[in-house]
Parts: C-alpha cells; sequence; structure tokens
C-alpha cells in the first residue's frame, strides 16, 4: 500500500517561501552570549552594554536572578532601539523571542551596541543573568 503526495507551483507554499526578511534568517550559526551583573543593595539601574565585531541576527533574550523581588524590571536595547521596555521579574527565570512562532529575526550591524538595564528598585542585593541568542554567518 502506498500514498502519493501531489503539489501544485504557484500555490500558498510558494507564497510562505516569497516572505520578506526579516521573517526568515539569512545566517545559520548560532551564537549565544552569557552576561552576569552583580547588583548591589541600592535602588538604582545597572547596565552592562557590549558590542559584537560582525553582523548578527538578534533572536531571544532569557533573563534570571537569584533574587525575584516585587517592582524590579529589566529592559534591553539593541543598537539604541529599545526592543524590551519594563519587563517585570515575575518569581521565575523568562525567555522574549522576536516574533511568532515562525520567528523573526533582528539584523544587527557590526559594532552594534547591545545594552541591558536592570531597574532594582527593591534596592535588594542580588545577581542577574542574562543571555543573549543569536545567528551570525558561519565564522
Amino acid at each position: 500500500m502506498g500514498f502519493s503526495v501531489v503539489y501544485s507551483g504557484g500555490g500558498v507554499i510558494d507564497k510562505v517561501r516569497e516572505l520578506p526578511y526579516p521573517h526568515f534568517s539569512k545566517f545559520t550559526e548560532p551564537f549565544i552570549r552569557g552576561r552576569m551583573i552583580d547588583v548591589t543593595a541600592s535602588k538604582q539601574v545597572f547596565s552592562d552594554t557590549y558590542a559584537l565585531p560582525y553582523p548578527t541576527e538578534f533572536l531571544s533574550v532569557a533573563f534570571a536572578t537569584n533574587n525575584y523581588c516585587v517592582g524590579d524590571y529589566w529592559e534591553l536595547s539593541l543598537d539604541g532601539v529599545k526592543v524590551c521596555e519594563t519587563i517585570y521579574t515575575k518569581e521565575l527565570p523568562e525567555s522574549v523571542s522576536m516574533g511568532n512562532s515562525f520567528g523573526i529575526v533582528y539584523p544587527l550591524k557590526p559594532n552594534a551596541q547591545i545594552r541591558f538595564d536592570f531597574h532594582n528598585i527593591s534596592g535588594t542585593e542580588k545577581k542577574v543573568w542574562y543571555n543573549v541568542k543569536f545567528l551570525r554567518k558561519k565564522l
């Protein structure tokens, strides 16, 4: 017993292939940069900034801390554009992805500034960890 599959050229499947960038990545190599911030017992913003020397496509950011407190929140900016704003801590680690279930990439040029800000509203000491997931050209 067998079956056959029929594909009608020019149909909906062909239209999906035509989705404009950034609906599908141009890069194929995954790269995750993990960072840690020591937050002191003071009510202030703790920032961490870095850049990568090659073009990338941002996919997602993950966040965790060893001391979740009501009112604390974090933000992420990519090359001066705030992509995560006022994300309150929720007593467990979390991840924020771009787009929908099919994914969208956010292209970044070489040396684009990646800035993570943690707003320590509670004024309590803690460690903050965040990972930023990218795609890049094969090095």
